[in-house]
């Protein structure tokens, strides 16, 4: 008697938080077979197969060309300019490091290097690709003139798997940690222009992580119209796939979260201008 008084108080419990938790637009989550069975065609209460894609296949291609977008922002970020700026003699400490030619064509990253080190393109430019388990290759970007790349967690610096081959006729400079750290010990300037480079990006990349984690995609979409209106209420000049590579999410997904907050009366849409309407409780959806 009392086994059975304990099943039916968890099924009792179940069903109370099967009704609790609702989805964005405030519908109760149907059951685990209901959705299933619906999800299939069927009815509830009757079981029937649902096709899934086979994990062992991979991410799709729609995946990779999203990661490949992500990893542009995080490759190839640091420039000459970037480090030394306006100090002249700074420049010419990296100019004196070792240099190599690179043929068209020919395999910048990786190379023969041992352990940590980055490139600096002294002339021409560098495609950086990411290959597929499918063989095939998706275009990262071509870096040109002063741009760094390659691999030094020192710097806050990796390939994540990419490759770089010279895109034209091209002279790289070889950077080692020890010659980073020399060069760096002798100017301050240097020091403290990498930390500007990575303060910020380290706030941000932990920022859109815990975005991520915890928040819908529709909050996500708000808070990066907040940070595109710039204090002001338009949002001018940005496509909905443009924003999707932003957040590194399918534009059907923005598209969908915009009109959500079309439909609250948040934003009005217009072409290539979405107006906030209500700015501020547009920015309280980014709090977690």
């Amino acid at each position: 008697m009392l086994l059975g008084s304990s099943n039916a108080a968890r099924s009792a419990s179940c069903s109370l938080i099967e009704t609790k938790f609702q989805n964005e637009r405030g519908e109760p989550l149907a059951s685990t077979a209901t959705r299933k069975a619906t999800a299939s065609g069927g009815s509830p209460g009757k079981r029937s197969k649902v096709k899934k894609r086979r994990r062992t296949k991979g991410p799709s291609e729609k995946i990779r060309s999203l990661a490949a977008l992500s990893l542009a922002n995080k490759v190839g970020y640091l420039t000459l300019a970037t480090l030394v700026g306006d100090n002249y003699r700074d420049a010419e400490a990296f100019d004196r490091l070792a240099k190599r030619n690179y043929k068209e064509g020919e395999t910048v990253y990786p190379g023969r290097h041992k352990g940590p080190v980055l490139l600096m393109v002294k002339s021409g430019s560098v495609t950086i690709s990411r290959p597929t388990a499918s063989g095939s290759e998706f275009e990262v970007k071509t870096v040109g003139q002063g741009s760094i790349f390659g691999d030094m967690p020192l710097l806050g610096q990796s390939m994540l798997g990419a490759y770089a081959v010279a895109a034209e006729p091209s002279k790289i400079i070889t950077i080692t940690t020890s010659d980073f750290e020399k060069i760096a010990g002798k100017s301050s300037s240097i020091a403290l222009n990498v930390i500007r480079q990575l303060g910020p990006r380290l706030v941000e990349t932990e920022r859109k992580h815990e975005q991520a984690a915890f928040q819908p995609v529709t909050s996500r979409v708000a808070s990066l119209l907040t940070k595109l209106s710039k204090n002001r209420k338009d949002v001018v000049g940005h496509t909905h796939q443009e924003m999707a590579d932003m957040l590194g999410v399918y534009r059907e997904t923005v598209t969908n979260a915009i009109a959500e907050l079309k439909a609250d009366k948040l934003v009005k849409v217009g072409r290539k201008r979405i107006t906030l309407l209500n700015p501020e409780a547009i920015r309280k959806m980014e709090t977690i």
